[in-house]
């Protein structure tokens, strides 16, 4: 054992086999602790290894061993307590292989937050009694500590925004009880509420009102606040080119805003469901983290794998068999059609003269059994008629559905028969510049609402450009 690796060989062989470091950091995380013990490290090399082939487990064991860890400066320091050895590994390795694997991402807390903005309140105030020379170190120094933590601070944000992202998959894992014990899911989502309250109350809540621009602190400034005030320093002594860094960095953190804010409607939406909307919930989250396995396999340097090996996936759920058999709904390609906004537009723009027009609209006398007998009142009818022949019409191929879709719930005391009627004496004297044309004779239009039902047989009418 007296071979050892140096920092490279030891750092490129953790990041082969990164189970074992991110399964230690997992346990440090839930222990609340900044160290990791001796003996849980090596128990844990041993499990991996055992799987492994000769060569590559005796390298993997002597790689990790605490000696050649400390050596090489992976580990920075070896606490004994208690009777058993911890150690402390260097931040930038604990942190590095944080960002390799989004599940590790650290949610910040308010005391946390409060620390980074209380930081750049300090720098603003040193910055304020500052020579802004570029020959006086301490302005250097200064400049530099201000661009560290202005990264470091966007760097933790963003590491937080990926891993609230990753909450549906966490909300999918806590409901999972939900879907195999139902005569325990009042106790169940007791559990639930506690814990998501405690997510969102101490990780979502303080970064939302952190990274809200109007929130409004009683110790001093927030942190917008705080970063336009140094950037007018630094303006208004010239140098400018700070400034603009600074201001593209308060933009980059007032964006993270938004993606943050979804995250908590997500959580509060979630809360909101039923047993059985949580039993759906957790079968899509549950069978699209298989697909997302599926489908990081393929995304290697490897270049044999470039498609996705899905046949056990199919057969296991079962429902995906014969699906390619099925056939596809068909979409409708809005995005590209150029007519169906016209369309869109013109009758938005006949509507909202409706609107305008709305002092003159007529007031249709009530009837009883207007739409039960065939005699229909002929001043009600005169009085639609006479609305008809004012309304600006465009052409269509369903003139009844357009009229009646404007003349609905506009006209007080308008039925559907009213507008049968009216009709016909609209196909004899159509508006001037259309003319009304009669297709689909035999076909049958169903007009049903709370209290009463039509069922008329009717000649399709269109009306066309002359």
């Amino acid at each position: 054992m007296s071979k050892r690796f140096s920092t490279l060989d030891t750092t490129r062989l953790l990041f082969e086999h990164p189970k074992i470091l991110f399964r230690m950091i997992e346990r440090m995380d839930r222990n609340e602790a900044r160290y990791i013990r001796e003996s849980d490290l090596v128990a844990e090399v041993m499990d991996y290894t055992r799987s492994l082939g000769n060569a590559d487990r005796d390298r993997v064991r002597l790689a990790l061993n605490t000696d050649n860890m400390f050596r090489s400066g992976l580990v920075i320091d070896i606490i004994k307590a208690e009777g058993e050895r911890r150690l402390v590994f260097q931040d930038a390795l604990i942190n590095l292989m944080r960002a390799c694997n989004a599940s590790l991402y650290q949610e910040l807390t308010d005391a946390r937050l409060r620390g980074h903005l209380v930081t750049l309140r300090d720098v603003r105030n040193r910055l304020e009694t500052s020579s802004f020379s570029d020959a006086d170190p301490d302005y250097t120094e200064l400049r530099d500590d201000l661009n560290e933590r202005v990264s470091q601070l966007i760097g933790l944000l963003r590491q937080n925004v990926l891993r609230m992202q990753t909450i549906s998959a966490q909300l999918a894992d806590l409901s999972g009880d939900a879907s195999r014990a139902p005569e325990k899911f009042l106790e169940f989502r007791q559990n639930l509420f506690e814990q998501i309250v405690t997510l969102y109350e101490r990780h979502i809540k303080p970064t939302l009102v952190f990274l809200n621009p109007d929130t409004r602190l009683p110790d001093g400034s927030n942190l917008f606040e705080t970063l336009e005030a140094m950037v007018r320093l630094l303006e208004n002594h010239g140098d400018h080119s700070l400034a603009d860094q600074l201001f593209r960095s308060s933009i980059s953190l007032n964006a993270l805003y938004k993606p943050i804010q979804a995250v908590a409607q997500e959580v509060e939406h979630f809360l909101r469901k039923t047993r059985q909307g949580m039993v759906q919930y957790n079968a899509m989250e549950h069978f699209y983290g298989k697909l997302q396995e599926l489908k990081g396999e393929t995304e290697t340097l490897s270049l044999k794998r470039k498609w996705l090996e899905g046949g056990d996936f199919a057969r296991s759920t079962g429902f995906l068999i014969g699906l390619r058999a099925q056939q596809r709904p068909k979409h409708y390609a809005f995005g590209e059609s150029s007519s169906y906004y016209q369309l869109l537009f013109s009758e938005l723009e006949l509507r909202l003269n409706d609107l305008r027009r709305k002092a003159e609209v007529p007031v249709l006398q009530q009837v009883d059994g207007s739409g039960r007998h065939t005699r229909i009142d002929v001043q009600r009818i005169n009085q639609l008629y006479q609305w008809l022949e004012t309304l600006e019409l465009r052409p269509t191929t369903d003139l009844v559905r357009e009229l009646h879709g404007r003349l609905d719930g506009f006209i007080p005391g308008y039925r559907f028969p009213d507008l049968l009627a009216a009709l016909n004496r609209l196909v004899n004297s159509p508006p001037e510049g259309l003319q009304v044309v009669t297709t689909n004779r035999f076909r049958i239009l169903d007009q049903s609402s709370d209290s009463e039902q039509f069922v008329y047989r009717k000649r399709r009418l269109e009306q066309q450009n002359v």
